[in-house]
């Protein structure tokens, strides 16, 4: 019988606390809508990287869209 692991985690989002039921980055970010750049924990995220990546409780994640104006 397979083990059910509790997958849930807490981290900042944005600058919000966001419960997640997945610690896989590629995960959330179906959410927003491209283009945007991925800083985690204040270190950039390639997009290359996100499938390897994997969020801890406490993780201080910012995603960020381009805004146009002037």
């Amino acid at each position: 019988m397979a083990e059910v692991t509790d997958t849930t985690v807490n981290i900042w989002l944005n600058g919000k606390t966001e419960t997640l039921n997945s610690s896989q980055l590629s995960d959330l970010l179906p959410r927003f809508k491209a283009p945007f750049a991925v800083a985690l924990n204040g270190r950039f995220i390639a997009a290359a990287q996100y499938s390897d990546t994997q969020l801890k409780a406490g993780d201080e994640l910012d995603i960020v869209s381009p805004i146009a104006g002037g």
